[in-house]
């Protein structure tokens, strides 16, 4: 049989899952026992703590309330289905954690190995080695772009939601039922590939499915890979995930542009020229080392940056999208009366976006309530850390994960009147355009964006496009579910997806 073959068999990667486990476990180090433990079954005795490796699956809520309860200000550790990982409670400590350095706890090892990145996300450390920039060309030119890329991004809202809705020019036909979720991921992929690679490759239907379905290929992949001991993760990672053929994809869609883009910009020499394109690629091109000015480079970053783009834009649009449609009239009307109104004076623009103080709020609501899920700010010890705010002394060793509870900052009632509660204009304080606390504020007690120097560099353009979307959406078309709720999200351990398949009724406006 060869390699390639056990893709059609994967019984036998699942067959193997028992025996590695056992490997994996009877090898784990267990340096942590005199850190608090929520969530193990002490009847159970030495196989507790895979029993609640399993429990993890549907209990990580509840142990992150408990540890909350006992541990207000203070550290525990949970089980998950891969180890052990130390949860930080309460904004003293998140600050802490936030401040440390680098080199002592990390960000990008913790990221690394959530997704598994060098089995997932092939060539990811070159683009790691130069942070200012990659990273920089988010948090910089991306943001200081907002303004002048605006007019494209409206543009491909708007051709977007036509080519993917389709819905009837006239009312009579009554309205349309659609899976809101893969209609907008569509839409959402269509708008950041806009800015990330400009026309026409932002439009071809294969570009679009490949970047839809590389998201999903690198969740699921991660999560098989994360099942197997260190040694056994490279074969895994090449024979048993769908990457090598992603990028196969990748390579065929994506070589020919990226190629005559490079020559376009050789040809010039360094110099500006009129149809000099605006869009990260280019950036990129231009910011470029010898390594980084190769085709599959290029394609992988594209890749990359879609991954992080899209699947975390999508599933925050989502949770409010659901509470949109599921409240008419207390969420829909007020927020479409803003909407119309700020336009009407403002027109489609970066500035309208910043305008939209309910539509605003509500995204920080719903991102208080879900945001990706109850834990937020991995962190990977590479050096022990001692965690010694307000009297707490715990010693974290090297070789330990570490995340803060945003669970238990964000439904501390000390933090937030009423925390339990979903309120949409929560944080709308007035009708002025400078009203309440902004979306893409991030603190020790709002922490879905991360805080600190980690936080994440391309909130400003994910906050603008979400608007931007919604924003669209309610004053072109009326929307409700059938039965009015808010359709029940999925958790699986501490992450949280809205849901997937749930159909939204759509009509155009008149």
């Amino acid at each position: 049989m060869a390699p390639a073959d056990l893709l059609q068999f994967p019984y036998l990667a699942y067959a193997l899952v028992p025996l590695l486990a056992y490997l994996v476990f009877w090898r784990e180090q267990d340096s942590l026992s005199h850190i608090p433990t929520i969530g193990v079954p002490v009847a159970a005795g030495p196989l507790g703590k895979y029993i609640a490796s399993v429990l993890s699956i549907s209990k990580t809520r509840e142990w992150l309330d408990e540890g909350a309860r006992k541990y207000p200000s203070g550290v525990f550790k949970i089980r998950t289905l891969y180890g052990w990982i130390v949860v930080v409670s309460g904004t003293t400590q998140c600050n802490e954690l936030a401040k440390a350095p680098d080199d002592v706890l990390s960000f990008q090892e913790a990221a690394t190995e959530a997704i598994e990145a060098d089995y997932t996300l092939s060539g990811w450390r070159d683009a790691a080695s130069r942070p200012e920039v990659h990273i920089g060309l988010i948090r910089g030119k991306l943001t200081r772009s907002l303004g002048s890329l605006f007019p494209a991004v409206y543009d491909e809202i708007r051709t977007a939601f036509e080519d993917v809705f389709k819905l009837p020019a006239e009312d009579e036909t009554g309205w349309t039922p659609l899976v809101a979720r893969d209609a907008l991921m569509r839409v959402i992929c269509r708008t950041t590939n806009r800015v990330f690679v400009g026309l026409p490759l932002c439009r071809n239907e294969e570009f679009v499915d490949l970047n839809v379905r590389f998201t999903m290929d690198v969740a699921m992949s991660a999560f098989t890979i994360k099942l197997f001991p260190t040694f056994l993760k490279p074969l895994v990672g090449r024979y048993l995930t769908p990457m090598r053929r992603a990028y196969r994809d990748g390579e065929r869609l994506m070589r020919d542009f990226v190629e005559e883009r490079l020559r376009e910009t050789a040809s010039h020499e360094g110099k500006e020229w009129a149809e000099k394109p605006d869009d990260l690629l280019q950036w990129m091109i231009d910011l470029a080392n010898e390594r980084e000015l190769q085709p599959d480079f290029l394609i992988k970053q594209i890749l990359r940056l879609n991954f992080s783009a899209i699947h975390t834009t999508l599933i925050s649009i989502m949770h409010a999208f659901y509470h949109i449609a599921a409240s008419p009239e207390s969420y829909q009307t007020p927020l479409r009366k803003e909407v119309l109104h700020v336009i009407s004076t403002y027109g489609w623009t970066k500035d309208a976006m910043d305008r939209l103080v309910k539509l605003d709020s509500i995204l920080r609501e719903s991102q208080r309530h879900f945001g990706l899920g109850a834990l937020s700010m991995p962190r990977k010890a590479l050096k022990g850390f001692t965690f010694s705010a307000d009297g707490t002394h715990v010693d974290v060793p090297a070789g330990t994960t570490l995340a803060v509870s945003a669970r238990a900052i964000h439904f501390d009632e000390g933090v937030y009147e009423c925390a339990e509660e979903f309120r949409g204009f929560r944080f709308a304080q007035d009708d002025s355009d400078e009203g309440g606390a902004r979306y893409v504020n991030a603190s020790a007690s709002y922490v879905p964006w991360g805080y600190g120097r980690h936080a994440c560099p391309g909130r400003f353009w994910a906050a603008n496009e979400m608007k931007a979307v919604l924003a669209y959406l309610l004053a072109h078309y009326d929307f409700r579910l059938e039965d009015q709720a808010v359709p029940k999200e999925t958790w699986f351990g501490h992450n949280v997806v809205p849901h997937q398949t749930a159909k939204v009724l759509f009509r155009r406006r008149a």
